[in-house]
């Protein structure tokens, strides 16, 4: 790829859109996840260091969707519910948010899933489908992924995938119980995709059981902009 792609049109406001991968889909989160999240959400520990809410209860989510199907709506926002092919329900959430447009950077997070859904393959086909979005559609030079320095374990499973810790933001943000944390920044860049591509679906064959992974597909909501 080259350096020249940061010559190309990054696409805003971002257009909503089903992503199709072989064990998991994406697609806007609305009211109808409701009920089927709100059976994962209420694990407390889900919310010690996320930043963007606290969705513990069925009120809190029910607030949330509304106002991530509000950002959608806008494109400013894209706001995903995962959907598990296997029992065809949610089971979580990711998003592309906090877009710099004239910088064509944008942040993936808000990623949270159930308990019997972590370390499996549903979350790394995720990340793989948002970045090959953000990389090949969204046109993208930069995606990020913040973490809370506390949280180790969120950063093993990023550098998994193949993301490079650029530093950390010392005194970054002010939690919920007052805590101000440090933050530890990671990216995946367009330099890098064309590489991490191939590591992301070789990872992703492995994890089948030697199923080969289908090749993402894009669907487009019914609501382009």
């Amino acid at each position: 790829m080259s350096i020249r792609h940061s010559e190309t049109l990054f696409q805003w406001p971002l257009q909503r859109i089903m992503l199709q991968g072989y064990s998991v889909r994406l697609i806007p989160v609305d009211h109808s996840h409701l009920d089927q999240l709100s059976r994962w959400s209420g694990e407390d520990d889900i919310w010690r260091y996320m930043t963007f809410a606290h969705l513990a209860s069925k009120d809190e989510l029910q607030t949330w969707i509304g106002s991530a199907m509000d950002a959608n709506e806008r494109g400013t926002e894209l706001n995903f519910a995962i959907i598990d092919e296997a029992s065809q329900s949610a089971v979580g959430t990711t998003s592309f948010y906090r877009v710099v447009p004239e910088h064509k950077r944008l942040e993936l997070g808000k990623t949270w899933l159930g308990a019997p859904y972590r370390r499996t393959r549903i979350n790394t086909e995720a990340k793989y489908l948002m970045l090959n979005h953000a990389f090949e559609m969204i046109l993208a030079n930069r995606v990020e992924l913040n973490t809370d320095a506390r949280n180790v374990r969120s950063q093993r499973a990023i550098e998994r995938l193949g993301a490079v810790r650029d530093g950390v933001l010392r005194c970054h943000t002010i939690m919920r119980d007052g805590f101000v944390r440090d933050t530890v920044n990671y990216s995946f860049t367009m330099k890098d995709w064309p590489t991490t591509q191939i590591s992301f679906e070789r990872l992703l064959e492995e994890r089948t059981s030697g199923v080969p992974s289908k090749a993402p597909h894009r669907v487009a909501d019914g609501h382009d902009k």
